[in-house]
């Protein structure tokens, strides 16, 4: 019932997306400061885990966008009234 007449979850997946992608790269430049300015040793797998992030977010975000299409499309087939006249004067 959330997902048949709202496209809200929809919205929240791009948040969502957006909100990993963001993570990622600051995540990214947190790993780039400690290895230029502070010369710790980085593990191979904190570049992984960075690329994994951002892909996966930047997927999340399409797929919302995507999605948000898809819900408009949806809305506008079902070819309710924009709005309902309540009473007509004449």
């Amino acid at each position: 019932g959330i997902i048949g007449y709202s496209t809200k979850p929809l919205r929240i997946a791009t948040f969502l997306g957006c909100l990993t992608a963001f993570a990622s790269f600051v995540y990214l430049i947190v790993v780039l400061l400690q290895k230029l300015i502070a010369g710790i040793a980085i593990p191979g797998y904190a570049t992984i885990i960075v690329l994994i992030l951002l892909l996966g977010g930047m997927q999340l975000f399409c797929i919302g966008i995507i999605g948000e299409y898809i819900g408009k499309i949806y809305k506008e087939v079902k070819r309710r009234p924009r709005y309902l006249i309540q009473e007509e004067v004449k």
